[in-house]
């Protein structure tokens, strides 16, 4: 039976209460105890799960390492670091080569562990094993070995995983590449990524897990103004259906808008319509805030008060619309459908007419005009033109 004080305990602010747990749950290698540890990393402060794993290793002795790989068999993200880093405070060349069997032998838990290890330990040895689990659908392993190659300085793997994404007609597959390029990290990659991903189906979970691996910090560093713009209306326009309004607080969304507020550019201006308008609304309405912690709420509050002092207008950020890609004109659709503006009809229906945008666009494009009940003024001839059924037969589904 679990100790009902368990979790109560190893997070204790009596140390002397918190150290002794961690010791107990050592010496009797209560792997069910450490599986409840891991499930509720969630509901643990990021400052005690930093400080139970700091004691652990400190508390970790060399005859206990056989508590650290019957826990091993359990995967946590958040207390990776208890296994890996208890491991590198013994490493030697008996454990590097327990650990390398573990590698080739173990679960696919126990290789995740393995493969960071081994972005520590540096064994050539170990490229074998990382270039074959590399390919696993176990992501954390599959993460930790892309990272580990990178610390290796190998590309072997990264070259064939860029030929992928360049040659491939499975987008599963492509999606997949993608995946382990932002593992792998760098600024190339980074750079390949943003360059590539804009035509994939998954573009939008690309993003998420490129901004979750690197964050806004450093990606402005590497990243031009356009493609800063073009990530950030992604993330706007998928609030909060496909993306999760907690992104605000670890994606810097804040900081994102001020940035992108100093580009005197009408892209940025319709990004910012359209976030202030949207985050007006998560910030009154409970349904979009109820599950969401006390410090996220308080940020899409603040979000939605710096937006509102922008005070943009619509005859700012829509005064033509010839926008040079793909996502401008997305963005410059999206503001006139939601704020229904009827004076740019005929201009909305000569970006359709004139067949200058893409199929889905098309689609987006007659979907707006049906809002501002304008759809009369798209020319039935280029529907007629378009050989996608599907994207026809939507077009007509908003004529009718």
């Amino acid at each position: 039976m679990l100790d009902k004080n368990f979790i109560k305990n190893i997070t204790s602010k009596d140390t002397k209460l918190s150290l002794n747990t961690i010791t107990t749950l050592i010496k009797t290698s209560d792997i069910a105890l450490f599986e409840h540890l891991c499930e509720k990393a969630d509901f643990i402060f990021p400052f005690l799960k930093e400080r139970i794993i700091k004691d652990f290793i400190k508390l970790i002795n060399k005859e206990d390492l056989k508590t650290v790989f019957e826990f091993s068999k359990i995967y946590s993200s958040d207390f990776e670091e208890i296994i890996v880093g208890s491991w590198v405070k013994f490493a030697s060349e008996d454990l590097t080569d327990e650990i390398l069997e573990l590698f080739e032998k173990g679960t696919n838990e126990q290789k995740a562990y393995c493969a960071k290890y081994f972005s520590r330990i540096q064994d050539p040895l170990a490229l074998e094993y990382l270039k074959k689990e590399v390919k696993t659908d176990f992501e954390p392993l599959m993460t930790n070995c892309a990272q580990t190659l990178f610390v290796f300085k190998d590309t072997e793997v990264l070259d064939e995983m860029k030929e992928v994404v360049l040659k491939s007609d499975d987008d599963f597959e492509k999606f997949a590449a993608f995946n382990f390029i932002n593992a792998y990290g760098g600024e190339n990659q980074i750079k390949f990524i943003v360059e590539n991903a804009f035509s994939s189906p998954f573009l939008v979970n690309i993003i998420s897990n490129m901004m979750d691996a690197n964050g806004f910090n450093y990606l402005k560093t590497i990243l031009s103004n356009e493609k800063l713009l073009e990530i950030l209306y992604i993330i706007i326009d998928e609030y909060p259906e496909d993306i999760a309004l907690d992104s605000v607080m670890y994606w810097d969304i804040l900081e994102f808008l001020k940035l992108i507020e100093t580009f005197d550019n009408q892209f940025a201006k319709n990004i910012l319509l359209l976030a202030n308008d949207k985050f007006g609304e998560f910030s009154t309405n409970d349904i979009y805030l109820f599950d969401l912690d006390k410090n996220t709420k308080e940020e899409v509050k603040k979000i939605s008060n710096y937006l509102n002092s922008i005070n943009i207008s619509f005859d700012e950020v829509v005064d033509n619309l010839d926008c040079s890609s793909t996502k401008q004109i997305d963005c410059v659709l999206e503001v006139i459908k939601r704020f229904k503006i009827s004076s740019l009809a005929q201009k909305t229906a000569d970006l359709f007419n004139q067949n200058k945008l893409n199929l889905e666009q098309m689609a987006h494009c007659a979907e707006v005009l049906k809002e501002i009940n304008a759809v009369d003024l798209i020319d039935r001839a280029v529907v007629e033109s378009v050989e996608n059924e599907n994207i026809k037969a939507l077009i007509e589904s908003y004529l009718s």
